[in-house]
């Protein structure tokens, strides 16, 4: 499955011959694993459109792995609807219910809020112009609504996320910030500057959400299918993103090149306009910026390398209270994943994003 030969080209992403003639797939369903299948593929076929099969890897992350471009002939998937039957069960529906209005034992007075830092500009994960503020803020806001214990907590924006980990959150003015990659602290010796910094000085969470990334190129490039491959290109990152995912593939300067741009749905940008050979940018951010430009025979997704990077909250090692607070987020998302309204919500967040960008 590493490999692909005739290709079609469809809302950015590469899609084989063999898939787009395969059998329909219907929602709320098993699906069996076809030779030739990719996720964007199937999902082409349930829904209509390529990105969103965020939507089956999520529903399925455990089977699949953490390379959602590697699935398996025979693999039985479970195709969740984008509107209506998610699937589940009476009982979990009322779970949904039951952990939006259970009542908790009120926490002791003395306790001070957990204080959440958040930013803008990161469509569909953080942004004030989004629905309560973006997927991640609303998860984290859920997640604290529902920890165990009733925690007090308030969630502030501060647009310089730049500042977020330091000084903020390593000098305690704030508890935890979220939306941040853990970098492979097991290999020290090939991390940057920046990632060894997170190593050192910060604890994670459980995760909030499992972002797929893809690396992008023009669509008369070769189709890439090892890492390897892209040594000696200059390969796009946005401002004050980690490089982990690069590090972590042993792509690292001087054997590529790294160009920043403003944002990650700006690299796309940076390709068409020959500041950058390839982009490493969420699948869901470069969807947009693709259909925003009208891109999509210009683009393609290198579907063989896509991967998934993990999300998280993140707290100081020093921080007084940090198994405490460590605890309670990781209470809450595991009551709010349990209950199913985490998938609801990240359901309901990407459906209307891909929405504005159709």
């Amino acid at each position: 499955m590493r490999f692909m030969r005739s290709l079609l080209l469809t809302s950015g992403l590469c899609v084989t011959a063999a898939a787009a003639s395969a059998q329909a797939v219907t929602c709320g369903q098993d699906y069996i694993v076809q030779p030739g299948d990719y996720l964007s593929s199937i999902a082409q076929r349930a829904y209509g459109s390529t990105g969103s099969f965020n939507l089956i890897y999520s529903a399925n992350a455990e089977a699949i792995g953490p390379n959602p471009g590697l699935i398996n002939v025979g693999d039985r998937l479970f195709v969740p609807c984008i509107d209506g039957d998610l699937g589940q069960s009476a009982a979990n529906a009322a779970a949904i219910r039951d952990v939006q209005t259970t009542e908790r034992l009120p926490a002791p007075a003395e306790d001070k809020p957990i204080r959440v830092l958040t930013a803008t500009g990161w469509a569909p994960f953080m942004d004030e112009d989004q629905e309560q503020g973006g997927l991640l803020t609303e998860i984290i806001n859920l997640a604290l609504e529902n920890a165990d214990g009733n925690p007090e907590y308030q969630i502030d924006f501060i647009n310089d996320d730049g500042a977020h980990l330091n000084p903020l959150i390593v000098d305690h003015a704030y508890d935890i910030s979220i939306g941040w990659s853990q970098p492979n602290c097991e290999i020290m010796d090939k991390l940057e500057d920046e990632s060894q910094f997170r190593c050192n000085n910060l604890d994670f969470s459980d995760p909030m959400y499992e972002e797929v990334l893809g690396y992008y190129s023009l669509a008369s490039d070769p189709v890439f299918a090892d890492h390897a491959e892209l040594k000696g290109q200059r390969i796009c990152r946005a401002e004050a993103f980690t490089l982990a995912p690069l590090e972590g593939v042993d792509l690292v300067e001087p054997a590529i090149s790294v160009v920043r741009a403003p944002t990650a749905a700006d690299c796309v940008n940076f390709i068409l306009e020959d500041k950058a050979d390839v982009a490493l940018v969420a699948v869901d951010v470069a969807d947009g910026r693709i259909a925003e430009l009208g891109a999509a025979s210009q683009v393609q997704m290198h579907e063989a390398l896509t991967f998934v990077d993990v999300l998280h909250a993140v707290i100081a090692k020093t921080h007084p209270q940090n198994e405490e607070i460590l605890a309670t987020v990781n209470s809450g998302l595991s009551n709010i994943k349990d209950s199913g309204l985490w998938f609801a919500t990240v359901r309901r967040h990407m459906t209307a994003f891909r929405a504005l960008n159709q």
